[in-house]
């Protein structure tokens, strides 16, 4: 349990979604940090219309996941995206193929005539979503390239009801559409400076407070380190990947689920996976005793048992489809989620004081460095930082934390000694330091995939 992995546990995807991802990764020239958590994504989208879960509780589930991807621009996001979602093109075209041939003047035909409909939303508003589902849809998948659209279109509200699968009474063209029975995956990638500016805001913060933001399964994936690309599947081609052939064959499972010929099954955990997540359970309710940054975060902790059964179920369907999820199963989404707790933690929780005191120091070492390469400079007064130095540090209490912090490290000297008047660089780095990063992938090992 919160095994701090510097990577994202490809592994965990299961034989088939982890090998998918490994050939977009190295296709894309992608980080698995922002490949992992679309393929994901995708396969919650092809399983959550033929699969609920029931529940150790009784109560009945939906494999639906929100997923959220923060990422700087040229990342190759939607390249990614667009490979991952690849498979559902044919269930679309069947519909593209008929649609046309519609006579507007004739009375209405529904998705459920047709066998087929947009599956896919990539510009998605409220009321057109709320059509596409009154319009006979049973299942789709949100998939917003620019998460900067979420705070114009989308209702918090709307959105914590659809992943919860719950009924939905909207008030439209002066009647009421009642929306029942609906599942829905939700995948958003998004640059850094747009997601903060969305957090800051008044949406941002209902987002945090109403559950939109802990039902999401976040990757900050701008710092994840970069890492090379090898393998032999570096030349295979994600457009003919068997993923894409799984997908079909659950949008075939959809189409009869659609037109009222077959009900969604059912999955149940078999007594190993209970086992598992019951453990996990208790050990993520016990985090905020152990360490106060989970302080504030209890929403995420409190989701992350219910995210633990959608993942296991997803990844037992997709994989080696069986009426039970088993313990393998179970113990790859306790991981799958555990990293995602831990990046939630990254990017909306508090740190500890020690942890901004390290995270300060960090910051103005960085800076100085900076400074050191371009100017060639190995001085610095206090008052110079305080008025030019990164915008957190000018500040004298912050400023001085994270002085305090260098000094303790060693990295400078104060100078009059005992003092914060003079910061002397004590030894000038290397500008250009070697560096060297390895993966080590496994087969559906849970406990030590992807270790780098």
């Amino acid at each position: 349990m919160m095994y701090r992995y510097n990577r994202y546990p490809t592994a965990c995807l299961g034989e088939l979604g982890a090998d998918f991802a490994q050939c977009v990764a190295h296709n894309a020239q992608a980080k698995y940090e922002i490949v992992g958590p679309v393929v994901l994504a995708a396969m919650s989208s092809a399983v959550h219309g033929v699969l609920d879960i029931r529940t150790p509780m009784h109560s009945i589930m939906p494999t639906s996941l929100n997923v959220c991807v923060v990422a700087g621009s040229g990342m190759r996001k939607s390249t990614v995206t667009g490979r991952a979602f690849h498979g559902f093109k044919d269930f679309e075209d069947r519909y593209a193929r008929i649609a046309p041939e519609l006579d507007p003047s004739e009375e209405r035909v529904t998705y459920s005539d047709l066998g087929s409909h947009p599956y896919i939303l990539e510009d998605a508003s409220e009321p057109g979503i709320v059509d596409h589902f009154a319009n006979g849809a049973k299942a789709a998948a949100i998939v917003m390239d620019e998460g900067g659209m979420l705070q114009a279109r989308l209702d918090n509200q709307r959105m914590c009801k659809r992943f919860d699968g719950a009924d939905l009474r909207v008030i439209r063209h002066r009647r009421t559409v009642l929306l029942r029975n609906t599942r829905t995956t939700f995948c958003m990638t998004v640059q850094d400076e747009v997601m903060d500016n969305l957090l800051k805001g008044k949406q941002g913060q209902m987002m945090v407070g109403s559950g939109a933001m802990p039902r999401m399964l976040i990757s900050y994936a701008t710092k994840a380190p970069a890492i090379f690309n090898l393998g032999s599947v570096e030349s295979s081609n994600p457009f003919a990947h068997p993923f894409h052939d799984r997908v079909r064959e659950l949008m075939t499972d959809y189409k009869d689920v659609l037109q009222g010929y077959a009900d969604r099954q059912q999955a149940t955990l078999s007594l190993q996976a209970q086992e598992c997540w019951r453990h996990a359970v208790s050990v993520w309710k016990s985090l905020h005793l152990g360490d106060e940054r989970w302080k504030g975060m209890d929403a995420f902790v409190h989701r992350a048992g219910e995210q633990a059964m959608r993942v296991a179920a997803v990844l037992q369907c997709f994989n080696d489809p069986m009426p039970t999820v088993q313990g393998l199963a179970m113990e790859a989404a306790v991981t799958l989620v555990d990293w995602h707790l831990e990046q939630a933690l990254i990017g909306l929780g508090e740190p500890s004081e020690d942890q901004l005191q390290l995270e300060l120091g960090a910051e103005l070492y960085r800076y100085i460095l900076k400074r050191v390469r371009s100017e060639d400079k190995t001085v610095f007064e206090r008052s110079e930082l305080l008025r030019c130095g990164p915008k957190k540090l000018r500040n004298r209490v912050m400023l001085d934390r994270a002085i305090d912090q260098i000094l303790l490290e060693d990295k400078m000297a104060a100078f009059p000694p005992g003092t914060r008047k003079q910061l002397v660089l004590n030894v000038t780095p290397n500008p250009r330091p070697k560096t060297s990063t390895f993966a080590n992938f496994g087969r559906w090992n849970p406990g030590y995939d992807n270790l780098y």
